[in-house]
């Protein structure tokens, strides 16, 4: 054999040993709950305080894998175009979003969770919250959605 064609069988070799990067990424979950009553249709059913500007305090989440192959806790970004209206004593008003924009997994539990805070005026009100999972530095990007009325 000559030099040229051993040099192409061990490039040969080397290139077939070598592992697709799609190989490397994980079957990731993110399967978000609102952790409250489900009808069959699949809205949650959430009872907050009636009273027009109290908040009622709700914790949901998802079923998320806690880290990536990086050994990164998952960090979800929370969304929801939803808001209540505070009007400070000087007559400024600030809108409110009614979730908290993002968390991060807990290493130790395949779960991850954020607050909700509306407000009694919003009784009757349909919302859509949704969240995006974000694993192995943005490589890989999951989405899920669900939607809540407030009783």
């Amino acid at each position: 054999m000559d030099l040229k064609t051993i040099l192409i069988l061990i490039i040969g070799i080397i290139l077939s040993s070598c592992e697709p990067e799609d190989n490397l990424k994980t079957n990731y979950i993110f399967e978000m709950t609102g952790r409250c009553p489900q009808d069959n249709n699949g809205y949650y059913h959430l009872n907050i305080d009636p009273l027009e500007n109290q908040q009622t305090l709700h914790r949901f989440g998802a079923y998320v894998t806690n880290i990536d192959i990086w050994n990164i806790p998952t960090q979800v970004v929370w969304n929801c175009d939803t808001f209540w209206s505070y009007e400070f004593q000087n007559g400024n008003n600030m809108n409110v979003p009614i979730v908290n924009g993002t968390s991060f997994a807990d290493p130790m539990v395949d779960s991850i969770f954020c607050m909700m805070a509306p407000v009694g005026s919003m009784i009757g009100d349909t919302v859509l919250i949704s969240g995006k999972a974000v694993f192995e530095e943005g490589d890989i990007i999951l989405y899920d959605s669900f939607q809540v009325i407030f009783e």
